[in-house]
């Protein structure tokens, strides 16, 4: 793994406090139980209450873990994309550079 700060680890970013976090509320009981969010206890605390806090890891909420979207199982097709994006680019690129788009 790199030594870059764009590289460490999510535990590392969030003490940190590197990663956004977002207030997400679920009044259906009509109380607002979100933790603290600067208790240490409550960092990695999921149910016990309807309000919680989630992670932005990436500012938008996209979360880049493996199973998040599927890592092994869809990594085959995301390189399919990637490689026909790089086709459809560069085929694109070699239209401008004979004049055909001008």
């Amino acid at each position: 793994m790199s030594r870059t700060d764009a590289h460490a680890p999510l535990r590392i970013r969030l003490a940190r406090g590197e990663v956004s976090r977002i207030e997400v509320h679920d009044h259906t009981d009509g109380v607002c139980d979100l933790p603290d969010l600067y208790d240490p206890n409550q960092v990695w605390h999921f149910g016990g209450g309807h309000c919680r806090w989630d992670w932005l890891p990436d500012g938008h909420g996209l979360c880049s873990c493996g199973l998040c979207h599927c890592g092994e199982v869809r990594r085959r097709a995301r390189r399919l994309e990637r490689q026909q994006t790089r086709r459809d680019l560069r085929a694109t690129v070699l239209e401008w550079n004979a004049g055909v788009n001008v």
